[in-house]
């Protein structure tokens, strides 16, 4: 809630903006998390920590943070990369349970900002630390999951640091900081491995100021804790091409026929009335739309009609169901609200499924399996579509999306694997029909091209949302947020950014920490100073 001020004299347009944006300049940017592919060691599976191929370990969602011993409501946030692995030893674990442990030295990143009274103070520091990490038994195969622990890190400015007499970081098991991780690594098509690795890191930054600088006369120890990641999963196949010839009047009908909703990057599932620790996971394939409808909207923008199938294929996870397998086809109803489309070449547009409901009676085992999804029943799912007419063809591609928000019921019936147990579970999915169309950019100093809109999953959400862009070639990236007066509420990211899908969480807040209102934001993408891509974002609290 905004409070009421008495306002003396108008201050100066200008000036607001430059504090504005010297705030936001004073911020450590968050690093973005990028591929991790590694080659093969020559024994089935890579050498640990990863070393080359761009992979560090950093933070893209939080900075370390400076606090006990500064002034009250001062800060210095510290965003840390940990890279450089050099002088690395490995040896064997005793059994049980085995795995190996690696010692090594590395470089600690540290991008310093003040805050508050030291709002000025900005500084980009290095730290050569000492580590030691455990990996657990690692199995063999394309697929390799273990856990692992960050049973060391320490490092210190060497002495005669102008702002420090001593800044140290001490992490890690071994001094009673407990730092657990996980690592998995996949074998990727043509014998390059993809890292995904993170460790929970439990850490203590100690400073004492020294004589003369900005921190004089302060010391403290401040303790804390921030997940460090180095890769991320193998980005899953988009879902095929979708291509719909024009119908005449320049653009194409929808729902888009001969193309399906899929979710490529994950799984309805069904929790609430199963045992503890069993889940049904649910993938969805939304096809074969029929019996349709247009009708305008007075609203502007056009409502569909139709009837479809959605296909499950269904698979029990945990004790007891961990043999459930089964495929079922389930009618819908359904109807979609697209916004105007406008003309020309390229049509992109917000669209709403409002409904999809459909249910199965008399099955062998459910009495009752239902599916409700859409803002009518009071589960938003909006969505976007892009047409981009294919030049020297009569065809359009389909790039079309919708985050449903849906709700499962079941009643298992009796004799079957789920008699005596009945429930409701809701969660927010991506569909996808499509694929992304490339678009060129005019260059800034690279050509790049947009691979893929400017996404966020869940939309809308509640506490956060990851927010998504593809690059082909390396480029300068800004991706910044705007309240829907257009007033930047957080910079989630300023720099080169290299090419390849990029991901990051926005947890709701601005950039002084702040909680923002329920309400629509807006994500705006630029690259080389290029406006490429603006998404609505809609918080629910």
């Amino acid at each position: 809630m905004r409070s009421k001020a008495t306002v003396a004299s108008p201050v100066p347009m200008r000036l607001i903006l430059g504090a504005v944006l010297l705030g936001l300049l004073l911020l450590p940017a968050l690093a973005v998390s990028t591929p991790c592919p590694l080659p093969d060691n020559g024994s089935g599976t890579v050498d640990l920590p990863p070393v080359g191929g761009g992979c560090g370990y950093l933070s893209p969602q939080d900075v370390h943070m400076i606090i006990m011993g500064l002034p009250v409501g001062t800060t210095i946030r510290v965003g840390v990369e940990h890279q450089d692995f050099f002088n690395i030893t490995r040896t064997p674990l005793p059994m049980p349970p085995g795995g190996e442990m690696e010692n090594y030295q590395s470089v600690l990143s540290l991008d310093m900002r003040g805050t508050g009274g030291l709002a000025a103070y900005a500084r980009m520091l290095a730290i050569t630390a000492q580590c030691e990490t455990h990996t657990g038994p690692r199995g063999v195969g394309p697929v390799q999951s273990f856990d692992t622990d960050m049973f060391r890190i320490q490092g210190q400015l060497p002495i005669g640091d102008p702002d420090f007499d001593l800044l140290r970081i001490t992490a890690g098991t071994g001094f009673g900081m407990p730092s657990p991780g996980h690592t998995t690594l996949t074998q990727l098509p043509g014998g390059n491995w993809n890292v995904d690795s993170f460790f929970d890191i439990f850490y203590e930054i100690e400073f004492i100021g020294a004589a003369g600088g900005p921190l004089a006369g302060m010391s403290g120890s401040t303790t804390g804790t921030i997940r460090m990641q180095s890769g991320g999963p193998v980005p899953p196949p988009p879902p095929p091409p979708c291509t719909v010839v024009d119908d005449g009047s320049g653009t194409v009908s929808l729902p888009p026929p001969g193309c399906d909703y899929v979710s490529p990057e994950d799984l309805h599932m069904m929790i609430n009335g199963l045992p503890p620790g069993t889940t049904i996971n649910v993938g969805v394939q939304h096809e074969r739309f029929f019996n349709i409808t247009h009708t305008p909207d007075p609203l502007g923008g056009e409502v569909e009609q139709f009837s479809s199938f959605l296909m499950l294929q269904m698979d029990g996870v945990g004790d007891g169901l961990d043999g459930f397998s089964r495929m079922i086809q389930i009618p819908t109803q359904c109807q979609a609200h697209t916004d105007p489309r406008g003309t020309g070449p390229r049509q992109s547009f917000d669209t709403e499924m409002m409904m999809i409901q459909g249910q199965v009676i008399g099955d062998p085992d459910f009495d009752l399996l239902r599916i409700t999804a859409g803002s009518t029943f009071g589960m938003p799912s909006p969505g976007h579509t892009t047409l981009t007419r294919l030049p020297g063809t009569p065809n359009w591609n389909i790039d079309s999306f919708f985050d449903i928000t849906y709700r499962i019921d079941f009643v298992g019936a009796p004799g079957g694997a789920l008699a005596g147990r009945s429930g409701s579970t809701t969660g927010t999915i991506r569909m996808q029909a499509g694929q992304y169309t490339t678009v060129a950019v005019p260059p800034g100093g690279n050509t790049v091209k947009r691979t893929e809109l400017l996404v966020n999953r869940p939309n809308p959400f509640t506490p956060s949302t990851t927010v998504e862009y593809r690059l082909s070639a390396a480029a300068h990236v800004k991706l910044q947020v705007f309240d829907a007066a257009g007033h930047m509420v957080r910079r989630l990211s300023d720099g080169w950014a290299p090419a390849g899908p990029h991901a990051m969480l926005w947890d709701g807040r601005d950039d002084s920490g702040r909680k923002l209102a329920s309400g629509a934001y807006f994500l705006k993408l630029v690259v080389n100073n290029q406006a490429m891509g603006t998404t609505k974002a809609v918080i629910l609290r």
